[in-house]
């Protein structure tokens, strides 16, 4: 049988006909063609990271936002460069920002190269009408990879090992205003109670991760781990940190 290719069940009966002799490779293939009930014992552990990082970042708002295709960008920078003029942007502000990362242990019993996991963002939206009229219900939701990746973001992470560092760049996560304690969650509209604060007055926004793996050619996904992703507006060196549910 081809590597990663699945024994179809009529091909495994057709091993254990009357008179066969099935070999050990075939034996093989019917044991590996079922998922052992371990393998379902599996998700993630995560935990805000013991340590700080810290980068510099030039924050913009679009001239225009519904012509823009993105309202805003943050982008890294050096603290002492010029800011970079962006066609269409109006440059607002440039600080250093301090943030955790995220400390992850899959559970269970997984084998990095035969299950290939990976791990699955998927943001909180609110609820959304459509140019087509219909209702985008409010949710989480993984976002498409271009998507993603047009407000710096990620929207999944392959694992090569059961203990790992994950950088969400969480900035990125966030809208940004002149000031940064008026930093809204990206993608919040601007209406009453459209988002909340912690009970310490600080914006926060809402994420889950998954554990994804393969078996035998299925995907299959844990149960998410919701955290909040709560800006440190409260001095310079507050950090943006992680509230695990």
């Amino acid at each position: 049988m081809e590597k990663n290719k699945l024994t179809t069940r009529e091909e495994l009966k057709s091993f254990f006909e009357t008179g066969d002799y099935p070999t050990e490779i075939q034996f093989a293939e019917l044991i590996n063609s079922y998922a052992h009930l371990d393998e379902f014992n599996f998700g993630l552990s995560i935990r805000p990271s013991g340590k700080t990082s810290a980068k510099y970042y030039d924050f913009y708002k679009a001239d225009n936002i519904m012509n823009s295709g993105a309202g805003h960008k943050i982008i890294e920078n050096s603290q002492g460069n010029i800011p970079t003029k962006i066609e269409g942007y109006l440059h607002i502000l440039s600080r250093a920002v301090y943030y955790k990362s995220l400390d992850i242990k899959l559970i269970g019993e997984i084998d990095i190269e035969k299950h290939k996991p990976k791990i699955i963002i998927e943001r909180y939206k609110q609820r959304k009408k459509m140019s087509s009229g219909s209702v985008k219900p409010a949710g989480f939701y993984k976002e498409k990879m271009s998507d993603a990746e047009l407000w710096n973001r990620k929207s999944e992470y392959i694992i090569d090992s059961n203990e790992i560092i994950i950088d969400i760049e969480p900035i990125h996560y966030f809208r940004p205003a002149a000031n940064f304690k008026e930093f809204l969650p990206s993608g919040s509209i601007n209406r009453s109670s459209s988002f909340k604060y912690t009970k310490y007055r600080k914006p926060f926004t809402v994420i889950q991760a998954i554990l994804e793996i393969d078996i035998n050619g299925t995907a299959y996904r844990s149960r998410p781990v919701g955290m909040k992703i709560i800006l440190g507006s409260s001095g310079e060196y507050d950090a943006i940190n992680f509230a695990i549910n």
